[in-house]
C-alpha cells in the first residue's frame, strides 16, 4: 500500500471546515446573526482542529514513504512546519474558545479578538496549502511519472 496517498485524502477537511469556521465567525459578531451560528462556529473549529493534527500525523507517515524528491526538500521542511504551526495555532484558539464559550463570552472585545485570531491562523493554514500544493504541482512530490502509470495497471 502507499501510505503516503493518505495524506492528500485528508488534508482538504481542515481547509474546509477552518475556512467554513473562519467565514462563519466573521458573520456571527453581526448583531442580525442568528443564535446556531455560534455553535456552528465552535464546531468547525474543533472539528477542523482534529482534522489538521490528522493532517499532520499523516503528512508525516507521507514524508517517510513518499518517493523522495531531492528538490523538494526546502520546501517540505517549509510545509511541515507551517502545518505544525497551524495545527498547534488552532489547538490554542479551540481552548480559548472553549473557555470563552463556558463564561458566555464576557463582552464584545473578546469576540473581535477571536475573529483576528482566526484571521491569523487562517493566513498560517492557507500559507501550509500553498507549500503542500508547491510539492505536488512544482515539484511533484507523491505524483508518479506518465510512464509509470501507463506501465503499472491501477490495480497493482
Amino acid at each position: 500500500m502507499r501510505w503516503y496517498l493518505l495524506h492528500p485524502a485528508v488534508v482538504h477537511f481542515p481547509l474546509a471546515l477552518l475556512l467554513a469556521g473562519g467565514a462563519a465567525r466573521a458573520l456571527s459578531v453581526s448583531r442580525r446573526a442568528p443564535a446556531w451560528l455560534e455553535d456552528a462556529t465552535a464546531w468547525t473549529l474543533w472539528l477542523g482542529t482534529l482534522a489538521a493534527w490528522a493532517a499532520v500525523i499523516l503528512g508525516h507517515v507521507a514524508e517517510d514513504s513518499a518517493p523522495h524528491v531531492p528538490g523538494a526538500w526546502r520546501v517540505l521542511h517549509s510545509h511541515e512546519e507551517a502545518a505544525t504551526w497551524a495545527a498547534g495555532f488552532f489547538t490554542a484558539l479551540s481552548a480559548a474558545v472553549f473557555t470563552l464559550r463556558r463564561k458566555n463570552w464576557p463582552g464584545k472585545f473578546s469576540r473581535e479578538a477571536v475573529v483576528l485570531a482566526w484571521v491569523f491562523g487562517l493566513s498560517i493554514l492557507l500559507r501550509t496549502a500553498y507549500l503542500g500544493g508547491e510539492l505536488v504541482f512544482t515539484h511533484g512530490m507523491g505524483v508518479g511519472s506518465v510512464e509509470e502509470a501507463v506501465e503499472k495497471p491501477l490495480d497493482q
